[in-house]
């Protein structure tokens, strides 16, 4: 498999510049963006969900009353 070569400027790659223009059309780069926003959107929406279902299965396992004496200050500064 081969590379592409990445060119950088500053700390911005230009690949993700690159990749934008060849899969969206850019004769008309205001119909491109709001595509590219829309599948972004999507994509947000199904890691959101992947998570929230995830943490809920988490939470099933755990009694109420392991929980009790927890707050969300000390469930947080635990788990960092």
């Amino acid at each position: 498999m081969s590379q592409a070569q990445v060119l950088a400027q500053g700390a911005y790659s230009e690949a993700a510049q690159q990749n934008f223009t060849s899969q969206f059309g850019m004769e008309n780069p205001n119909d491109a963006i709001s595509t590219y926003a829309k599948i972004m959107h999507e994509h947000t929406k199904t890691q959101l969900n992947t998570a929230t279902s995830s943490a809920r299965r988490r939470s099933q396992g755990i009694s109420p009353s392991l929980t009790s004496g927890l707050s969300v200050e000390s469930v947080s500064s635990n788990g960092s």
